[in-house]
């Protein structure tokens, strides 16, 4: 055994669906020499306490076994602690490590023992760090950029902040998470879309997308929203943004999928994609003060 790694479960492992699953992917590691000790999460243990105590007793790479759920719910803590993170997916949801060019299965493990380690931001809300994105869908909430200008969507259109973000129709990571910035794009409703009747409705239709970098912020909202989080609820009328890059070592495939890097656009609120509208607005004024969009 290979002191130097530990293998976090998630508890819906211990079914007997994944026992031939497991049983391959520890012959797998074994084969490879990064066999480890094997932790389980539990609804009534403290997964932060559980990887706290393996790195006291010499761990240095953690391996999160399960899928992208679990994978979200231990990042709220795993950036803090000396480690490098792997991460082996056995079932579905598996987008996280499509972009990361991990393959589901025992075939992980050699993407494990090939050690190319990323270096990523991590995004915060609050004190909770988060490696995808923070949506809020259908909301009046608006987003402050850096204390200088505010974006909300009208028409109770969608938000997200996104740090890798999902996987977009290209099968890339939709946002850079090495760029050292958090990307907010704001999707306001189309009023024009046709919406269907009561028995044969149709989905709410966007417009073209606005796309906002920022290094800190704030969601402000007058009454209490919901934000989704690495899959987690959290409500409240204000949310801190920020981001803190090169805190988290992952390790990757070599067919990963990030997003590439885009030019420098920290001088200034900057935009992937300019509306008409944004364009006049920073040409007009060379600062943003209260804008939203229209």
């Amino acid at each position: 055994m290979n002191r130097l790694y530990a293998y976090l479960y998630d508890d819906f492992l211990s079914d007997k669906t994944y026992e031939r699953a497991l049983a391959n992917i520890e012959t797998r590691a074994s084969v490879l020499g990064i066999q480890g000790r094997v932790a389980r999460l539990a609804i009534f243990r403290s997964a932060k306490e559980l990887v706290e105590g393996l790195v006291r007793e010499g761990a240095e790479t953690i391996v999160v076994v399960g899928n992208d759920r679990t994978l979200e719910k231990t990042m709220w803590f795993l950036p803090d602690l000396p480690i490098t993170v792997g991460f082996l997916p056995v079932t579905e949801p598996s987008s996280i490590a499509t972009m990361l060019g991990i393959p589901v299965g025992d075939t992980a493990c050699d993407v494990l023992a090939a050690r190319r380690v990323e270096t990523l931001d991590v995004g915060k809300l609050d004190d909770r760090y988060f490696l995808t994105e923070v949506t809020l869908e259908a909301t009046k909430a608006t987003v402050d950029i850096e204390g200088q200008y505010r974006v909300s969507p009208d028409r109770g259109g969608s938000i997200a902040i996104r740090n890798l973000g999902n996987m977009n129709k290209d099968g890339i990571a939709s946002a850079d998470a090495r760029d050292g910035m958090l990307e907010v794009v704001v999707k306001p409703l189309d009023p024009d879309a046709k919406r269907g009747n009561f028995l044969f409705p149709k989905p709410a239709q966007h417009r073209e997308e606005t796309k906002v970098l920022l290094k800190n912020g704030a969601i402000l909202s007058d009454e209490p929203v919901d934000v989704i989080v690495d899959g987690h609820r959290m409500n409240g009328f204000t949310f801190r943004l920020g981001i803190t890059p090169k805190k988290l070592k992952l390790i990757t495939g070599r067919n990963k999928r990030l997003s590439p890097a885009v030019n420098d656009l920290s001088k200034a609120p900057a935009f992937d994609t300019f509306t008409p509208a944004l364009e006049r607005a920073w040409s007009n004024t060379h600062g943003w003060r209260n804008w939203y969009t229209r």
